[in-house]
């Protein structure tokens, strides 16, 4: 049996979990970070070695899990839809659209300008290109430097550049459009308000829709290849398109031999609504000749950049601002080495037994924006100069845990634990000693963290190397998921 996943299925997936993260009445997404001891695989080695390699299995999500320092809301406005940066470059190669290459998103087929404009090559040229395309009209602009046709498709708009683009990957958007008894699209200000703000993709995008349901074009056959160009063609043979659409020709003057084969074919007109069509070569004297028609999307190019450009893949944004009053920032003045995305984690709960099976009992999904993954104990004095971040921390009775941070003004000491402190509990009255000093202070009270720890779906994990957080510093974070 032989299947596959579509790209619309891909597509989809990217748009439900982008839809997920805007709807805040059902849903929180969390960006966490995590894990401040080394990439080592006990609590005496502290020097990094190369980052561990996730696992895709419970044990290491889990893990993941505990190593949560702090977690920051993901809104709607920080996650787009992405593809693979691809730049225009005077003596590159690009290939043309093609509505029967399975392999087409993953080839150079559209191209990001250094105006941040964003086309997709209708027709390919004979060699490299030697012309940067520069237009704004809706019309795809054959350009006959190079023999490249380009259609435009958007402008990035700069508060999306400084969020989204990077060296490897371009934010994508389809914005909502309205459709007018007369066919004339706008697009819905109602769901995009500030509109004016993306006026180059609005524009663009309402007038190809225009273009193309007003004439050839929404559903169009794009071009013809010649798949077999036969022999023993002595005239010229009739080309037929047969199809579900209307409108589509090939006059007989459009049909080029040369000894006795067919080279290529050209449309008079493109015609509109095809879905599926068929070409049939007839007559000439020769024999052997197929071809095969090129279709435009349903509504034509330019309407559904999303779509069009196969933007499978989900960027998220997050910035992280120095030191302010919430928990979260407590992680300031340690590092982290893990990246995840966390869906829906709980804000309460207490493990229950339920016959023979343990549940986690409380309904409450976190909606904070910020929230703290440290446990917190309470010291009986001063706790100045005796824990310090990354300390290993323990009792008697061989409980441990990795500092975090100390705050002096409260003798607190904010702690997570992972497989090589191991997961004994601490205990009110126990005495904490550090591996870097001597005579601990008693535990007086513990707090738990914002969240409850292993709650929530981790849908992306990344280790890296450890970024420091300071006071200063503000952290761009950049995900990217494919789907």
């Amino acid at each position: 049996m032989a299947a596959i996943i579509t790209t619309p299925f891909r597509k989809l997936n990217a748009e439900n979990f982008k839809s997920d993260v805007a709807d805040v009445t059902n849903n929180s997404v969390y960006l966490a970070i995590g894990k401040a001891d080394a990439w080592s695989l006990s609590t005496s080695d502290d020097s990094d070695t190369t980052p561990f390699v996730p696992g895709d299995h419970i044990d290491s999500i889990n893990e993941a899990h505990q190593n949560i320092l702090g977690m920051q809301k993901i809104a709607a406005g920080d996650i787009t839809h992405v593809v693979p940066r691809e730049d225009y470059e005077d003596g590159k190669t690009f290939v043309a659209w093609d509505s029967n290459d399975s392999d087409i998103f993953d080839k150079p087929f559209y191209c990001l300008t250094d105006e941040f404009k964003v086309y997709k090559c209708i027709k390919a040229g004979p060699g490299i290109t030697s012309k940067r395309p520069a237009h704004t009209v809706e019309t795809p602009q054959y350009q006959p430097e190079d023999g490249y046709t380009w259609k435009y498709m958007f402008t990035i708009i700069t508060e999306d550049a400084e969020k989204f683009l990077t060296n490897s990957f371009i934010p994508v958007k389809t914005l909502p459009m309205v459709i007018s008894a007369s066919n004339v699209a706008s697009i819905d200000s109602a769901v995009i308000p500030g509109t004016s703000s993306d006026f180059p993709q609005a524009e663009s995008q309402a007038n190809s829709y225009n273009l193309n349901v007003s004439g050839n074009g929404a559903g169009g056959i794009e071009r013809i290849e010649v798949t077999n160009g036969g022999t023993g063609y002595t005239s010229t043979p009739t080309v037929t398109i047969n199809g579900d659409g209307t409108g589509a020709t090939v006059a007989s003057a459009n049909v080029t031999l040369v000894n006795g084969s067919i080279t290529a074919i050209t449309l008079e007109n493109i015609g509109r609504h095809y879905t599926i069509a068929d070409i049939t070569i007839s007559g000439g004297g020769g024999t052997s000749a197929t071809a095969r028609a090129v279709i435009s999307p349903l509504n034509g190019h330019g309407t559904d950049p999303v779509s069009e450009l196969g933007a499978f893949y989900i960027a998220l944004n997050a910035q992280l601002v120095g030191a302010g009053n919430s928990d979260f920032d407590l992680t300031v003045g340690n590092d982290f080495r893990q990246i995840a995305i966390i869906k829906n984690p709980q804000a309460d709960g207490a493990k229950v037994t339920a016959g023979d099976v343990s549940v986690l009992s409380g309904t409450t999904i976190a909606s904070s924006d910020l929230l703290s993954g440290l446990k917190v104990l309470t010291m009986n004095d001063d706790v100045t100069n005796r824990y310090i971040a990354d300390d290993v921390i323990s009792t008697s009775s061989g409980v441990k845990a990795f500092v975090a941070r100390v705050n002096t003004t409260n003798s607190t000491i904010l702690y997570y634990q992972n497989s090589k402190t191991g997961y004994k509990e601490f205990q009110i009255g126990d005495t904490v000693e550090s591996d870097n000093n001597t005579g601990g202070r008693t535990i007086t009270a513990i707090d738990t963290p914002d969240f409850v720890k292993g709650t929530g779906d981790m849908i992306f994990l990344e280790n890296r190397n450890p970024v420091n957080r300071t006071t200063s510093q503000t952290e761009d974070i950049k995900c990217i998921i494919e789907f």
